[in-house]
């Protein structure tokens, strides 16, 4: 059963070490080669991940766990290589991803239109958008798009991710308050000095699950948010890869891998 397969490889992705030291390790002079070989030749696969997202990926000390970790320790199974986990952040995933920092990013990272210019998007594992997430006295308050995108109305978002660009596009009128990281951001509704966050509606759920002062307060989403591996642009690694995630989505192990994770995370 496929898994069973997997059952000791998420006992093991849960205690995984995340490895700063790794930023740029192994880095790949530029050759007549495909990625895809001289990832093969090296033996490693370098895998970006900001680590503040759950559940996808999450830092915790010095380890990392999520659904997301799970998904890139399988695909370098696959690879015959070895994984290692590069630490990078939303504010300079793209300028690492340009200066050839890792080989793939994941985490929960979105879609864009942005991001795709600069590298290869695989196929989307994981559907979804924005919503909002404030405190539960308040969710009448922030039902609706209309309701928080107006003046007075303090909307928090972390920086440097499609929660901060989304807002600035579609709520002009609120006050928007930009958090260093995507930890401590949701302490700042609870303690009151936001009103309503903005951010996928996974993380909204999962959030209210951890904080009972807080609720999704608006069952929709606002924009749509397909989440995929982030590859640098070589087409026998967005292939391989590709191909590989076709057959791990058909068999529901990125499903078992993000249930497994919002289950650790309550």
């Amino acid at each position: 059963m496929k898994f069973c397969k997997y059952s000791s490889l998420l006992i093991i992705v849960f205690l995984l070490p995340f490895l700063p030291k790794g930023y740029g390790q192994g880095q790949l002079p530029p050759d007549s080669a495909s990625r895809l070989e001289r990832i093969h030749k090296n033996g490693v696969l370098r895998i970006g991940v900001p680590g503040d997202y759950a559940p996808f990926a999450i830092a915790r000390g010095d380890s990392l766990y999520g659904a997301d970790i799970a998904l890139g320790r399988a695909l370098a199974l696959a690879m015959g290589v070895r994984p290692v986990f590069v630490k990078t952040s939303w504010p300079t995933l793209a300028k690492d991803m340009q200066n050839d920092a890792f080989d793939i990013a994941l985490g929960g990272i979105s879609i864009t239109p942005e991001r795709s210019a600069l590298a290869s998007f695989s196929i989307s594992y994981h559907a979804g958008g924005k919503t909002f997430l404030c405190r539960r006295q308040d969710s009448a308050r922030f039902s609706s798009a209309g309701s928080v995108n107006k003046t007075g109305v303090r909307l928090i978002v972390n920086r440097g991710g499609t929660n901060e660009s989304v807002a600035r596009s579609l709520f002009p009128a609120a006050t928007l308050q930009v958090y260093p990281d995507n930890i401590g951001v949701f302490n700042e509704i609870i303690a009151g000095r936001a009103d309503v966050m903005l951010t996928d509606d996974t993380e909204a759920d999962l959030k209210a699950e951890q904080y009972p002062q807080l609720c999704r307060s608006y069952p929709g989403t606002v924009t749509k948010s397909d989440k995929a591996l982030w590859i640098h642009t070589d087409t026998a690694l967005v292939v391989f890869i590709n191909n590989w995630l076709q057959k791990e989505l058909a068999s529901g192990m990125p499903q078992q891998w993000l249930k497994e994770a919002m289950l650790i995370d309550h």
